[in-house]
């Protein structure tokens, strides 16, 4: 897993990285693909909020004791519930690692489900970048890199913010998982195959997956041909629209005139 990791003029800056958003991805353990997940380069521990652990069916006796509280955590010194180590897969096949990661276990309010703290990224010898809220690590595939959800890490900081951590912890944030998935899916490291959409346009050429099974490729081509003309390639394309449908509008100050 060699690789040199480094983030320059061709990573892509993420606009949301001018809000200073946190870096919030998904990561999969117990068959579970797990949400807000807080990359925490400050933490000295990898923490798992108590009722994300109970939604992955996990038992209080599987907890070890932990008689060392967490300080500088939520303020006051808290005591933890355990601690339990669990497999988790970072990444998408086939460009992913699944490291081992022992858990401290809180019951705290949290609108985030995990702390992934400096442990772990060590372990995954990962570089996270604030400024690109991404994180890169090497796998057996080559290097990764794990982009954060802007729009998600916002509504976890407004949720702190308004003091509603209790209601947004209670919104679903696990998802079933079977491993393989992502390979089932188009991503953007898949071959792809060009076709004509309409004989009489030689410029309307789309792009699907090539790995496509035959039968599901000539169905979805079937598919795009037979509502060809809903896409519009072109302003021209684009006549007819109701203004009651959708409009344009520049929310200007009645008080400014515009200048040229």
């Amino acid at each position: 897993m060699d690789g040199e990791i480094t983030f320059g003029p061709r990573d892509a800056v993420s606009l949301a990285s001018g809000n200073h958003e946190a870096i919030v991805i998904d990561v999969v353990t117990k068959n579970y693909r797990v949400k807000k997940v807080y990359v925490d380069q400050e933490s000295a521990v990898d923490i798992l909020f108590y009722r994300v652990f109970k939604e992955l069916g996990l038992e209080d006796g599987q907890l070890t004791p932990v008689w060392t509280p967490l300080v500088g955590f939520t303020g006051p010194p808290i005591n933890p519930e355990g601690m339990i180590t669990l497999m988790v897969t970072v990444g998408q096949v086939p460009k992913c690692r699944t490291i081992p990661v022992n858990f401290v276990v809180v019951k705290q309010p949290s609108p985030y489900n995990v702390f992934l703290g400096r442990p772990a990224l060590n372990a995954l010898r990962a570089i996270p970048s604030s400024l690109h809220l991404s994180v890169k690590f090497p796998t057996p595939g080559g290097i990764t890199e794990v982009h954060g959800d802007p729009e998600v890490a916002r509504a976890c900081y407004l949720a702190i913010l308004r003091g509603q951590e209790k209601v947004v912890a209670h919104t679903t944030s696990l998802e079933p998982y079977t491993l393989g998935e992502e390979a089932r899916q188009l991503g953007t490291l898949d071959e792809v195959e060009e076709f004509l959409l309409r004989e009489d346009r030689p410029d309307q050429v789309l792009r699907i997956g090539a790995s496509l099974p035959p039968e599901e490729k000539e169905g979805l081509k079937a598919l795009l041909r037979e509502y060809s003309r809903v896409f519009a390639w072109t302003v021209e394309d684009m006549f007819g629209i109701p203004t009651d449908l959708a409009v344009h509008h520049l929310n200007l100050d009645p008080r400014f005139q515009p200048v040229k």
